[in-house]
């Protein structure tokens, strides 16, 4: 009887000895963690990065991660580059134009690409049926980003000159107001300011077709990094690719996670779903459209870069070749 009270004493303190080293343990792996704040841009875009918090992706990486949401790639940019974020979620649009102010960053991969998510909106009172009526018209924009470049690619195309509209610079959330105000004619926002503005004016908007005309990716971007920030930039990239993987395999799941985040309704997303592709790369395609847009920002805003940067130095391939290499190619 004594033997087996001492077997169980024995058996009840062995026990407590793993539970106690296995919430140690754990206790260890979550201190290792890097703690960072990632700016994350308000929109459906940022998709893989909702999931990847609802899922729980991040937990099992070398990061713990904190979202401060913002209004666009822009703000975004500015909050890295202050310092005041580790990491942030631009477009290449905004890349191209701040490469050309000599600012010292990096994009470690891009996670989405659309080539409809700027859109061109007009009033059907101003009476604008083609691209070309455009001449005269007041155009709203949020210079700096994807909404400037669309615009001055799409009147090109049409063989219209930006002398012969009138741009006006808004902040991205100030865009639909001014449209609705009739401070301006047209707009050229990215979602979901395109269909909250075509929301609420219902017949008395056009949404023109202008999809495949350029094609806009959002990056994951940092300072330019040591060999801790790769590290915490491969971490952060493991966990988008668990969640692109399951947006992949679970859609419908995805969607209802990114309706709750940003409070949407489901209607919006099925309206921008179909435009999106959720995949990590670092490759030829976002180079090239990189320094398409940079060499459009030196002439149209007339810097006149005597030497213009060497694009490829504000990609860094490190953290992407860990997590996908089949992902990464561009020629550096």
């Amino acid at each position: 009887m004594g033997k087996n009270i001492f077997i169980l004493a024995l058996f009840g303190i062995f026990v407590s000895v793993l539970v106690f080293l296995y919430s140690n343990s754990q206790h260890l792996l979550k201190k290792n963690q890097y703690p960072i704040v990632i700016a994350v841009s308000k929109t459906p875009l940022s998709s893989p990065f909702y999931v990847a918090k609802s899922i729980n992706a991040f937990d099992s990486t070398c990061v713990s991660v904190t979202f401060e949401q913002v209004i666009g790639g822009q703000a975004a940019f500015a909050k890295v580059m202050s310092g005041e974020v580790d990491f942030g979620t631009s477009s290449d649009s905004v890349i191209a134009f701040q490469s050309l102010l000599q600012k010292q960053f990096v994009t470690h991969a891009m996670f989405v690409q659309s080539d409809n998510d700027v859109k061109l909106l007009s009033r059907s009172s101003s009476n604008i049926v083609k691209i070309s009526d455009l001449k005269g018209k007041r155009i709203g924009v949020t210079k700096g980003t994807a909404s400037e470049y669309f615009l001055s690619t799409l009147l090109a195309l049409h063989g219209v000159s930006i002398d012969e509209v009138e741009i006006q610079d808004f902040k991205p959330e100030e865009l639909s107001s001014a449209f609705i105000n009739n401070v301006v004619d047209a707009i050229a926002p990215w979602e979901p300011f395109a269909y909250q503005s075509a929301q609420q004016l219902l017949n008395e908007v056009v949404v023109h077709d202008t999809k495949n005309l350029n094609t806009l990716s959002f990056n994951l971007i940092s300072k330019q990094a040591d060999n801790y920030t790769v590290e915490k930039a491969k971490c952060i990239l493991e966990a988008l690719n668990t969640a692109i993987n399951f947006i992949a395999l679970k859609p419908k799941e995805a969607q209802d996670i990114v309706i709750k985040e940003l409070d949407l309704s489901p209607d919006f997303i099925r309206w921008v779903w179909p435009d999106y592709i959720f995949k990590l790369a670092l490759n030829q395609s976002l180079l090239l459209s990189i320094k398409s847009q940079a060499a459009w920002v030196n002439e149209t805003q007339m810097m006149n870069l005597k030497t213009p940067p060497n694009i490829n130095e504000f990609l860094d391939s490190r953290a992407m070749l860990q997590v996908d290499p089949l992902a990464v190619n561009i020629s550096l």
